[in-house]
């Protein structure tokens, strides 16, 4: 770790050293009127063929440095938008700086525009507020991929992660020939998108859906990046077929396609491998969804927000397994084996917009973990919980999703939406549990948990909008439908020897049962949204929300007596049936003005909770719940554009949650005898206030940019578990409760800078944080602080064209105090490093070494964990087009590979481990698909 961080240094060093000796360019571009022009592009570049040497965009003075140029013949090019480049040769004198004769460029006329614009080819150029590079000017090698290229673009950074980081912002949509094909974050895109098909990318800030359909600015941007392509790309398709194999048996493959023209857009995908990869990240199956991800809008939730605070949340808990998302499982942990299919198919033609996908996938996971948890009791002393267990999970999903939009007229346009969903989860569990106070004071548990699950779910959504005569009154209605139903049985055994309880009949002392479970529920939903302009600057909004969730919980637990009997356990089993009507209304209004803009607005929202429970359906009722709750909830907003590529932003909002409905459901689970939980019929809806202020600034001249962002959250009402310890055998009953007084603030700053313009750029972040959380544990109200420092930098080195190396490293260091056990304070240091280096060698041969360094420590416990994990990589490019790849890979070659983890929360710290797949190579072929051309019948 030491020399990887010394290598960087010196490296940073020597380019700094030969940059001194260099020499320094700079001068001033006005038009003929003596005005400076800014963000004018200058290229310098070599007189033999043109090439481009270095390039810089002038400042809001019209001026342009070069630093450390190398002392050799150049030409200097200038060209803006609108005006006639400028070109000449550069004379040297003897000194270290040239001061260049002030470049004046003049107009040109409106008939010679297209001829000067296709002869200027600057790098990179201002369009109002869409910064533009030309592909061709940033050089990759042969074979390269669009993540290849976006390295090599100013003001862009990919992280570690993959993700498309510009102007200190994570991109938040990627377009191909400005239509929204491959979604979100595009990995799927970037990493298999030929750079020599891409003519230019564009980068700009674009409109919410909102702000689309009211003409009315909300304040809402989304970073997006445009690929536009060469009129030859559209011809063809791309894609890859792969395949791998290696020791201990190991494998891999996968294989996509897509086709797109100015109509159609297609794609197939498909994965199959044991070494716990899924074959595609989150961000690629967004990406494949199509123009049916991140569709904002589309909810048909209208006012606050969006969906104006409110939640509703499917007795699963909102999980992914039951979500109609494409769902990603972390499979990067454990032990498993993964396939999936998916077919994906856009048509765009006459205003109408058709979407439509299915996706297969199904995982065998194998976990192994050991987990040791410390729970600090009131009277400062503690007890340790260690659980050694086994998991398996398979999981079988079938995903279909349908858009249409139809723009009826000038004034009128309609979308659907319909998705479905049917999901299999078979899980078995082994797990070893013990307490432990003392030596002598030790209890112990064995069990054996077996569960399947069937569930199904369809949504439907239709949403109008209507753009008056009038400019800015704008209208818009929805109605949405959703449907879930979930089946599920198991059983569940367990041995406790609990050595100090002095309750013998105790039922989680020798359990053996069978529970079955069938949920439903049916959803309605609806929004309304009116827009009136007042003048030309002010706008009033008023909108109405209601919604209904009736749901159903049949859940029967069995104690097996033996072989054969079955008895109901009545403390266990339950109906529940409950209704949740949801009524808002709305307004707000509205100033838009010279790129000021403030919304001031206010609703009031109505929940009634209706419920009733007892042990069977149509046994005698046990419980009520009746429910009423009104609250008036005030937003503002306010936000401001600046020249200079510079905005400011605050606002306030006020939200109120209802209570998870597997929250409310009055029943035990004990499916972990130690670790029970217990609904809450009676559980408040969440209240919170959210204060959030930032500024950003990009200058493309520099390539410098800043970001500050401040999140504070004030719970007034929030549900926590509260928890009730057996003094005598320490198991823990968790109940969800409301507490007020919590707090959190979270602030995030972005540095962005070159060190060496071209070669070597830096990213350096902070994000402190602060988190105040309340609970009551064993009814007693406890607070717990924790104080969070995160310094990160990231290093982007492209020296030479045969060698790009990206580094960073990240420092975290949490400190939790307790209020009741301050002698149980907690530090938590996780300190975290990687490299990866790509480097061009001879014979069209390349390697790549990915190497990340995780280290865990925790000085009160004495836990001290280091994670170095080196992957590297070696392969050739084949064939005359370069689509043939042979690659030779090795994995966690230090055979280190584990999953660590370490937390402090309310009254406890716990740590983790996972034993993961380890070392193991890979001998594969892949075959590039790009530019394939598709032959037409006539």
């Amino acid at each position: 770790m030491k020399f990887l961080l010394s290598f960087l240094l010196l490296l940073a060093f020597t380019f700094t050293l030969q940059a001194q000796s260099k020499l320094t360019i700079r001068g001033t571009v006005k038009d003929t009127t003596d005005v400076p022009l800014d963000y004018t592009s200058v290229l310098l570049l070599s007189p033999k063929d043109s090439a481009l040497v270095a390039y810089t965009l002038t400042n809001k003075n019209g001026e342009y440095i070069f630093k450390n140029v190398d002392r050799q013949p150049l030409l200097i090019k200038a060209t803006y938008m609108g005006y006639i480049p400028f070109q000449k040769e550069l004379i040297f004198k003897e000194t270290d700086e040239l001061e260049v004769e002030e470049i004046r460029l003049t107009p040109i006329l409106q008939e010679l525009y297209e001829v000067v614009v296709k002869a200027a080819k600057a790098p990179l150029m201002m369009r109002g507020d869409t910064l533009e590079y030309d592909a061709s000017k940033f050089k990759v090698p042969p074979g390269a991929t669009l993540e290849d290229l976006l390295r090599k673009l100013p003001g862009i950074q990919i992280d570690a992660d993959g993700n498309i980081v510009a102007q200190g912002q994570q991109v938040q949509k990627v377009t191909v020939d400005g239509r929204r094909f491959f979604g979100g974050n595009t990995k799927m895109a970037t990493q298999n998108l030929n750079a020599e098909s891409i003519s230019k990318l564009q980068l700009y800030d674009d409109k919410s859906e909102q702000a689309k359909l009211t003409g009315v600015e909300d304040g809402v941007k989304e970073k997006t990046l445009n690929v536009e392509l060469k009129e030859e790309a559209k011809k063809g398709g791309f894609g890859k077929i792969s395949a791998a194999g290696g020791t201990d048996e190991r494998w891999a493959s996968n294989a996509s396609y897509n086709k797109f023209d100015k109509t159609d857009q297609f794609s197939i995908i498909g994965y199959g491998n044991n070494v716990n990869q899924t074959g595609l990240s989150w961000d690629d199956l967004e990406e494949f969804r199509g123009s049916s991800a991140f569709q904002f809008g589309d909810t048909g939730d209208f006012g606050f927000n969006g969906s104006g605070g409110v939640t509703f949340i499917s007795f699963s808990g909102g999980d992914s397994e039951d979500s109609f998302e494409i769902p990603f499982n972390n499979l990067s942990s454990g032990f498993s084996n993964n396939q999936a299919f998916g077919v994906n198919f856009n048509h765009l033609k006459d205003k109408k917009d058709f979407s439509g996908n299915y996706f297969y996938s199904r995982s065998d996971q194998i976990i192994e973990s050991f987990n040791s948890r410390t729970t600090f009791l009131e009277d400062n002393s503690s007890f340790t919980s260690t659980d050694q267990s086994r998991q398996n999970n398979v999981a079988g999903h079938h995903r279909a999703n349908l858009r249409f939009q139809n723009e009826l007229d000038s004034a009128n346009t309609l979308t659907i939406n319909a998705k479905g969903r049917l999901s299999s989860l078979t899980t078995s569990l082994v797990s070893f549990q013990e307490l432990i106070r003392s030596s002598t004071e030790q209890s112990q548990m064995v069990r054996n948990n077996q569960s399947n699950k069937w569930s199904g779910a369809f949504q439907g959504t239709a949403i109008f909008r209507h753009k008056f005569e009038k400019s800015g009154r704008n209208f818009a209605a929805s109605i949405s439908n959703t449907y879930t139903n979930a089946d599920q049985d198991g059983i569940q055994k367990a041995v406790a020897d609990l050595t100090t309880s002095t309750d013998p009949n105790s039922f989680f002392r020798d359990l053996d049962q069978v529970n079955q479970a069938l949920n439903t529920s049916n959803l309605i939903k609806s929004s309304l949204l009116f827009v009136e302009p007042i003048k030309k600057i002010f706008f009033w909004e008023t909108f109405y929300n209601f919604s209904q969730s009736r749901s159903e919980t049949d859940r029967k637990v069995f104690d097996v007596e033996s072989s054969d009997t079955q008895e109901l356990n009545p403390d266990l089993s339950r109906f529940f049936d409950n209704i949740i009507t949801y009524n808002r209304i709305g307004s707000s209004i509205r100033y838009a003005n010279k790129g000021s803009n403030l919304s001031v607005g206010i609703a009031a929202s109505n929940y009634k909770l209706n419920g009733q429970f007892s042990v069977v359906e149509g046994s005698e009722i046990l419980g009520t719940v009746d429910k009423n709750y009104l609250n008036f909830t005030p937003n503002v907003s306010f936000w401001k554009t600046m020249k200079g590529n510079k905005r400011i932003n605050a606002s306030y909002s006020m939200g109120v949650t209802p209570p998870n409905i597997t929250d409310l459901q009055p029943y035990k689970d004990i499916s972990n005898p130690l670790y029970i939980r217990e609904g809450n019929p009676d559980l408040q809806p969440e209240v919170t206030h959210t204060l959030n202020a930032g500024y950003n600034m990009y200058d493309p001249a520099t390539f410098i940019n800043f970001y500050f962002s401040l999140n504070s959250t004030f719970y007034q009402s929030q549900v926590v578990q509260n928890q009730t310890i057996d003094p005598e055998t320490f198991v823990t009953t968790y109940k969800a409760g409301n507490v007020s007084g919590g707090q959190r603030y979270f602030t995030y700053i972005g540095f962005g800078f070159p060190i060496v313009k071209t070669k070597i750029n830096a990213y350096l972040t902070a994000n402190p944080s602060y988190t105040k959380s309340l609970a009551l544990i064993n009814s007693i109200e406890t607070e717990t602080n924790t104080f969070s420092h995160n310094l990160g930098l990231n290093l982007d080195l492209n020296p030479t064209e045969w060698l790009n190396l990206y580094a960073g490293t990240s420092f975290r260091l949490s400190k939790t105090k307790y209020e009741q056990n301050p002698s149980q304070n907690q530090d938590i240091v996780n300190l975290s490093a990687y490299t990866n280096m790509n480097i061009k060698l001879p014979k069209n041969f390349y390697f790549d070494m990915k190497f990340n360094y995780n280290r865990f420590e925790n000085e009160s416990f004495g836990f001290n964990q280091e994670v170095p994990i080196l992957n590297a990589f070696i392969y050739k490019l084949l064939g005359e087009a370069k689509k043939w790849e042979v690659r030779l890979s090795a994995y966690d070659i230090f055979k280190q590979n584990q999953t660590i983890s370490q937390f402090a929360g309310q009254n406890f710290v716990s740590t983790g481990r996972i034993e993961t797949l380890s070392r193991y190579f890979l001998l594969g072929v892949t075959y590039n698909m790009r530019g394939v051309e598709v032959k037409r019948n006539r």
